[in-house]
Order: C-alpha cells, then structure tokens, then sequence
C-alpha cells in the first residue's frame, strides 16, 4: 500500500496544471476518478449533483434529494444500487441529514453515526461496511450542492486507519475533478438537461424571453399559439420557484441553463 499511495501522491490531477485542459470529457474524468479510487481500494464512488435553492437553516436536503428532476448522479455505485437506495432507504440514513451541514469529509460507518438496521444491511449487502461523504464547493453555491460518495469495504477501525493516510492528498485530487467537471461538463452534470425536464422548446423559449422579445414575437417565431408560450414559462417559474419572468432568466443564468 506505502508504494500505491505514493505513486498517487504525484497524480497530475492534483498539481497546477489548466483546469481548461480540451482533452478533458464526462466519461474521461469519471473513469479517472474511479481508476484512483480503486487504486486504495474503494469499491465504488459516486458523484452527486442537487440543486438547492435553499442553503440556510431551512434547507432540506433530504427532500431535494428526493426530487428527481433536481438530482443527478454519476460514477461506479450501480444504477440499482442508487435507484433503491434513495427510494427506500435514504430517508432513514441519517448521513443525508447530517450532509447539509457539512465542509469536511463525513466517513460513515457502524461506529460513526447512529444509523438504522436497515441501512446497515442494506450497504453491508453490497459489500460495504464504510462510506465517506465529501462536499464540494459548487461555483453557484446558491442554488447548487455537490458531493462525493466514496464506498469501502473496510470497517470501523480499519477504514480510519486508511483514510487518516490518503485524506491530505484525496480531498483535494477530488476537488480538482471537481472543477474540472463543472468547468467542461456543465451541461453534462445538469439534472434538468438529464431529464430533460426543460424540453428544447421550452429552453428556446426562455432564451428568446431573456433576449427581450415579448410573447407574441416568440409565438410567431416558432409557430406557436401565444397560450404555449405563456404555459411554457409559468411552468418553468413554477419548477424553479421564480417570482416573475426576471426572477426565472437570473435563476437559469446561475444553474447553466443560459
């Protein structure tokens, strides 16, 4: 292990190089990431993109990370493995809560956190018995939250051991993808786009809308009735809690959707 850590140590991701590098893409940095991770042993990791915006006292991460069209996530963990774990277990896991509040790296395991039998089983069963949860700074950090799941199979004592080793040189070789993911894959990572709960014509709409141009010029332009138009941006405003049609274009502005 002393010799994969210190091949790791100098891993060029973490050194200054332009973060603007064009050889760069979504699946080259995930496999990236996965291929470091694996390397001190993590099973699977994830990469965790909720919009929030909400980030005070108030804020319920819990109940946006329940919100499908707010939630994007990537990576190694299995589709089947998200799938169910924040349909039927995430909220009892208390990690999710104490998420919201956190700047530091939260390692989660049966020793760390008062979680609950079902959780428990449900990650032992997929060969887990540690986790660690890493937030990153989001360059919107209003409106977006962003985060790493790491996935081990060491427990309590073992995996502390371990992490206490990698921490100084992991936390910030995954920050720098970090920035590397939001800087050429914005639209990559962007749940809305994912899901494609703005449709090409409702985004071409907002675009046109934020250029100024008034219902009725959008509606000849692309052949609609001035209603469609009309119903295509209160939905929007009501998607992204916007006051008026202001309020909206400044939101899409700030969570790269303009």
């Amino acid at each position: 292990m002393a010799v994969v850590l210190n091949s790791l140590k100098g891993h060029s991701i973490s050194e200054n190089t332009s973060i603007l590098a064009i050889e760069y893409n979504w699946d080259c940095l995930l496999g990236e990431i996965d291929n470091l991770l694996s390397q001190v042993g993590f099973s699977y990791f994830s990469y965790s993109v909720t919009m929030c915006r909400h980030m005070g006292a108030d804020f319920d991460l819990d109940r946006m990370i329940h919100t499908t069209n707010a939630r994007e996530i990537a990576g190694s963990l299995p589709a089947a493995v998200v799938t169910e774990y924040f349909e039927n277990i995430a909220v009892q896991d208390p990690a999710i809560e104490m998420l919201s509040h956190q700047k530091s790296p939260l390692v989660v395991n049966s020793s760390s956190v008062s979680s609950c039998s079902v959780e428990d089983s449900f990650w032992e069963k997929q060969g887990i018995r540690s986790r660690v949860y890493l937030p990153v700074e989001s360059r919107n950090s209003d409106y977006w939250f962003h985060y790493f799941g790491l996935y081990h199979e060491l427990g309590d004592e073992e995996f502390r051991n371990l992490f206490s080793e990698i921490e100084n040189w992991l936390v910030p070789a995954l920050n720098r993808y970090h920035r590397l993911l939001q800087t050429v894959c914005e639209k990559d990572q962007n749940p809305f786009l994912q899901h494609e709960i703005l449709s090409p014509t409702c985004l071409s709409i907002l675009k046109m809308t934020s250029q100024g141009m008034p219902v009725k010029s959008i509606a000849d332009k692309l052949k609609l009735t001035e209603e469609g138009i009309t119903y295509h941006i209160t939905r929007a405003k009501r998607i992204f809690g916007a006051r008026n049609k202001t309020h909206l274009i400044a939101i899409l502005y700030d969570v790269g959707l303009m």
